[in-house]
């Protein structure tokens, strides 16, 4: 028979779960962060606003495959560690880089 999961073990499998969710929704918001982030360099850079906005919706397509490969190799990190320090410090690290972009959004 398996053994009944330790109260601990069932919150942090639910915290787990909670700052996941959280980090992926932070980062979908840091792809509209980096495309708007990248159109602005661009226009300063001397390109049209149109140039910038068509070269927007390749930069989604490629940040957002991006995205979905690190969702799908983080879930399986999680999934093998949760629980343990590394995966508390994979946390730790996703979420400090998408609220850096957040910052560097509204600074720029």
């Amino acid at each position: 028979m398996d053994a009944e999961p330790q109260p601990r073990q069932v919150a942090t499998s639910i915290l787990a779960v909670v700052l996941w969710l959280v980090s992926f929704a932070l980062g979908l918001q840091g792809i509209y962060f980096l495309t708007q982030i990248i159109a602005l360099i661009r226009v300063r850079l001397g390109g049209s606003v149109d140039e910038a906005t068509t070269a927007s919706l390749g930069w989604v397509f490629i940040l957002g495959l991006l995205f979905l490969i690190f969702i799908i190799a983080s879930t399986e990190y999680h999934l093998k560690r949760v629980g343990k320090p590394e995966s508390w410090r994979l946390f730790g690290w996703t979420i400090a880089v998408e609220l850096s972009l957040l910052v560097l959004y509204y600074i720029l």
